[in-house]
């Protein structure tokens, strides 16, 4: 499969997970009664996924470059949370 395709068939899934992600984290926000503790219960498991795949890749030494990189390029994660907030508190009001 060329790499094109794979990288598009990848965008494709993440880009259908993006209603089941808010389904899911909307549930679980109102199970636990707040969502602020679902995206922090989301956020744990998300990195713990996270550092399981650098150690399966074996890509740790990537984050030697890590001090050096401006701060501005962390704000992603700023959205990233933001995001995950928005939809698991606006989710269940649909």
């Amino acid at each position: 499969m060329p790499q094109m395709t794979t990288y598009a068939l990848t965008m494709l899934l993440a880009g259908i997970g993006i209603p089941i992600l808010a389904a899911l984290n909307a549930a679980l926000g109102q199970r636990l009664g707040h969502p602020v503790a679902a995206s922090v219960i989301l956020f744990t498991v998300a990195l713990t996924c996270a550092i399981a795949a650098l150690l399966i890749t074996r890509s740790a030494g990537a984050l030697s470059s890590l001090p050096g990189t401006p701060k501005n390029l962390f704000l992603g994660g700023c959205l990233v949370a933001f995001y995950v907030l928005s939809i698991t508190y606006v989710a269940p009001h649909f």
